[in-house]
């Protein structure tokens, strides 16, 4: 990844830990892990236009898509089932 797109990771991530204290939420302390997701959010910002959830296959439009775009419909059921989410 070239040091921009490490840059945009790295900004990406710390609106995403200001956003998810700002509601109650806490990221996932596993910096290696933490940092995989951030790349992820970002190549499909890159690709689809918008920060689809990388845990979860694209139905091809961002219409479609609305339910996975992070944070996901599916957080608040994957924190009540596994105590986290992707």
């Amino acid at each position: 990844m070239s040091e921009a797109g490490a840059l945009d990771v790295d900004n990406l991530l710390e609106q995403l830990g200001r956003d998810a204290e700002s509601g109650g939420y806490h990221l996932n302390p596993d910096a290696k892990f933490l940092r995989e997701l951030g790349e992820g959010l970002a190549v499909n910002t890159e690709r689809l236009g918008y920060p689809l959830c990388p845990c979860r296959l694209s139905e091809g439009s961002k219409e479609s898509d609305l339910d996975i775009i992070c944070p996901c419909d599916y957080r608040d059921p994957d924190l009540d089932e596994y105590d986290t989410c992707y």
